[in-house]
């Protein structure tokens, strides 16, 4: 067995180490509020005359420290048990400021918006961020790394906006209890910006580089005698779940009650158990057609597998959803990933399984990040094959890592358990991560490099993985990455992710931004090259090869995009591939070369229609391939939204040809800011499947839902030569936080 220590400290040692320089931090002292404000949206002099004050934002896009064009006003305070935050937005033409979007959960990228980013320990690794538009919703995420962040994560806390004839202003109510934190710090990492999307302009309090991430926030001191109560949050939940298979015959009823509870452990570690953790509520999965060679992956949606989520990110792999800062040179995707919460609770053919209970133990100890879970999964029965059935069966995942040098750290994960069979499986691996943001203006360094081995139920060795990356990304000029990545034909992580095996990935990219600062029109012209190899690692054979060009990227002054590339691709196809059985193309075992032009554009998604359109042709293995993906959005008001995708696939073949088409329509409907109708229709002509979702949903306010989903299946019958319903499922679920 080669030792795996051995392999993590020499993959380490590949990494470079550049000595951090010195960068001023921006640097303010808060005040505690002897009343706390109410938070309504309207800023009472008196409520916030004794909080301090910021109003020395600077630009970061489009000309990075220069002046903002409108100003902004910012006001902290704290008191026992929160934090408190307001702004003035003024608008020197506000009846232009854009605040699409009333329903709460939904993205207010395209909108004007306010937000903060705190980072409790001050470590410029971690943190949270929490943003309002001037239609009172909420947005927030937790940054899984120093750069990059997931808007999965959702935290309880209060925030409302409101308009004014000179702009619009914003309150915000953090509680203590809603992040972690060292009562013994009394300084936080802190940042505020603002985005106004019509001038495609961000401003900030403090930024290097073009980011307002945690490794560049400036300092909140001052903080004493803080609280989290008892740190106490009970989530009791129950579901109704109604199950009607036409084709069989069979319906069912369920009713699924579920509790979280949530304890403060001195502050700065989380305690949590869950009983029933179902899917009840969380939105269904785009339609994915199953043409491709390799699996696919979804994010996690779960509370549960959510809270600390930072903490258990492995390597830099990454994962989940929301804005990430660019790391060029970054090729492998999600393959690798240690730990991928998205197995547990759900079956081998993606159907929910019953979570028993669980139980984890999270959080942050000096220089030292640690999380550990338990999961009992109830079993699993495959009727139509016995020998598939997987007993009831626990995970453990256990995770730490230290913080090192300025930006950077190590650690290690283990993880046991597999939940789509009876075999022992488990896993160990090391990571180390290396960030500068200090190495030049406008320039940073990012580097990381993971080991991982596999311990699988009857194989013995080819069951190591590893990778290393390193980028040096930029907002303007020149940039650089490369990676390479081995994985081993018996490594199978079955609690991660992994869509490639028995393969060594390597891969490099550059590219040049030019920033026009002041321009009316083209603001950002880019060209890169990139190249990538997978070979199999028994022949040393092609697997996937792809050269891109990408030729020329113009991105305008109000956030218009167009993008031009040029592939060339080599595929090595196995006997056992067929990427495109399922519309009757079968391919020959072989090496296929072939070239592809793409063209993307999109238009800004501030204004009332937007679209999006793909179109890529040329070669595919040993036929042609055309694909072309229109987006059309429309957005006549704030209580309104409709979407509408289709994607077309041509595919033409010496001795077969074939067509696909997929439909997705899209309609929500905001009644308010509290009470929302979700629709979601989707159809191929692969599966000949129309699918209908259906969700209300009433936020009375965070962390309190009511929700009414309503599930419908339909197949196109060629014989009846209609469409034919095939299931029906509904679900109604009422979830509560108490907070003690």
């Amino acid at each position: 067995m080669r030792p795996l220590v051995g392999k993590a400290v020499l993959l380490v040692a590949t990494i470079t180490i550049v000595v951090d320089a010195v960068a001023q931090t921006e640097s303010t002292v808060i005040l505690r509020a002897e009343i706390p404000p109410s938070i309504d949206g309207n800023i009472g002099l008196d409520e916030w005359s004794a909080a301090t004050q910021i109003r020395d934002l600077h630009q970061v896009e489009p000309i990075e420290f220069a002046p903002p064009s409108e100003e902004t006003i910012w006001f902290i305070s704290y008191d026992e048990s929160a934090l408190y935050i307001a702004a003035k937005a003024l608008d020197s033409n506000p009846s232009r400021i854009v605040a699409q979007e009333l329903r709460q959960g939904a993205s207010v990228g395209s909108d004007d918006s306010l937000h903060i980013l705190i980072d409790p320990f001050n470590n410029k690794r971690s943190g949270y961020t929490f943003a309002l538009n001037p239609n009172s919703v909420r947005v927030d995420g937790i940054y899984t790394s120093g750069t990059r962040l997931s808007s999965e994560w959702d935290g309880v806390w209060r925030g409302e906006s409101r308009r004014t004839e000179d702009g619009w202003t914003m309150e915000m109510a953090i509680p203590f209890n809603t992040v972690t934190f060292d009562p013994a710090n009394d300084t936080w990492g802190i940042n505020l910006w603002r985005e106004i999307p019509r001038k495609n302009e961000t401003m900030a309090w403090s930024s290097r580089n073009g980011e307002v991430d945690p490794t560049v926030s400036g300092e909140l001191s001052g903080f004493d005698n803080i609280s989290q109560g008892l740190g106490l949050d009970l989530i009791p939940s129950i579901s109704t779940t109604y199950v009607d298979e036409r084709d069989t015959g069979v319906s069912d009823t369920d009713l699924t009650p579920a509790l979280d509870i949530n304890y403060k452990v001195g502050n700065a570690l989380n305690a949590l158990l869950t009983i029933n953790t179902d899917f009840a509520a969380t939105e269904v999965d785009g339609r994915q057609l199953g043409l491709q060679r390799f699996s696919l992956f979804f994010p996690e949606k779960r509370d549960f597998f959510l809270t600390d989520f930072d903490i258990f990110q492995f390597g830099g792999v990454p994962v989940g959803a929301g804005r990430a800062s660019r790391q060029i040179g970054l090729f492998s995707g999600t393959n690798g990933l240690a730990f991928f919460s998205r197995h547990i609770g759900l079956s081998a053919d993606r159907e929910p399984v019953d979570i028993l209970y669980g139980a984890k133990l999270s959080g942050r100890l000096g220089a030292y990040d640690f999380g550990t879970l338990y999961i009992r999964q109830d079993e699993v029965k495959n009727v139509d094959e016995p020998d598939l059935d997987v007993d009831g069966t626990g995970f453990v995942v256990a995770r730490m890592t230290r913080s090192v040098l300025a930006e950077s750290s190590i650690g290690a994960i283990l993880t046991s358990g597999d939940p789509k069979s009876n075999d022992n499986n488990s896993l160990i691996g090391a990571d180390f991560l290396y960030r500068n943001t200090r190495i030049g203006r406008n320039r940073s360094m990012v580097a990381h490099s993971w080991i991982q081995r596999s311990d699988n139920a009857g194989v013995n060795g080819n069951d190591i993985a590893y990778s290393a990356v390193i980028s040096f990304p930029t907002q303007s000029g020149f940039e650089a990455g490369a990676q390479y990545q081995v994985v081993e034909e018996n490594f199978r992580p079955a609690l991660g992710f992994v869509n490639r095996v028995g393969v060594r990935l390597t891969g490099f990219a550059a590219g040049h931004r030019r920033v026009r600062s002041d321009a009316k029109s083209i603001r950002e012209i880019e060209h890169a090259v990139s190249f990538e190899r997978w070979e199999f690692l028994d022949t040393g054979r092609v697997q996937s090869q792809k050269f891109g060009f990408e030729y020329l990227t113009l991105k305008s002054a109000m956030n218009d995009r167009l993008r031009l590339n040029f592939s060339m691709h080599k595929e090595g196809l196995l006997q056992d591939e067929q990427p495109l059985e399922n519309i009757g193309i079968l391919i020959p075992a072989g090496e296929y070369s072939f070239n592809r032009n793409t063209i993307s554009l999109r238009t800004a998604g501030h204004r009332p229609f937007s679209a999006r359109l793909n179109i890529s042709e040329g070669g595919f293995f040993n036929g042609e391939r055309l694909k072309i993906s229109p987006e059309l959005e429309w957005v006549p008001n704030q209580h309104l939204n409709f979407s509408l995708g289709y994607s077309y696939n041509k595919y033409e073949f010496p001795d077969a040809s074939a067509t696909t088409r997929r439909f997705t329509f899209a309609n929500n409907i905001a009644f308010n800011s509290k009470v929302s109708l979700m629709t979601l229709t989707q159809y191929d002509n692969v599966s000949d499947d129309l699918g209908l979702n259906v969700r209300f949903r009433y936020n009375q306010s965070a962390g309190r839902d009511i929700w009414l989903v309503l599930n419908h299946n339909w197949i196109e019958d060629p014989i009846e030569d209609r469409f034919r319903s095939t299931a029906t499922s509904a679900a109604a679920k009422i979830r509560f936080t108490f907070r003690y």
